[in-house]
């Protein structure tokens, strides 16, 4: 039995109001992880930037470069 599955069984004997309870508390939580997964990503582009690996675009350059790559063949 997998810990997902150990979870399920758990939260399936829990009443109503524990399982919204759970579903709230596990969505909070959901956040926050991402919040600072973003916040690990933004530090990383503003290291890259500040050390020069990484410039500044307009977006018109960048959806270029994106229409560009679609057209491209696959290397496969």
């Amino acid at each position: 039995m997998t810990s997902l599955d150990i979870a399920l069984e758990s939260a399936r004997q829990l009443s109503l109001a524990e399982k919204e309870m759970l579903i709230e508390i596990l969505r909070k939580q959901t956040i926050e992880e991402r919040r600072k997964e973003i916040a690990g990503q933004v530090k990383e582009a503003e290291t890259l930037y500040a050390s020069g690996k990484i410039t500044s675009s307009s977006s018109e350059h960048i959806l270029g470069e994106l229409h560009d790559s679609l057209n491209e063949p696959d290397e496969d």
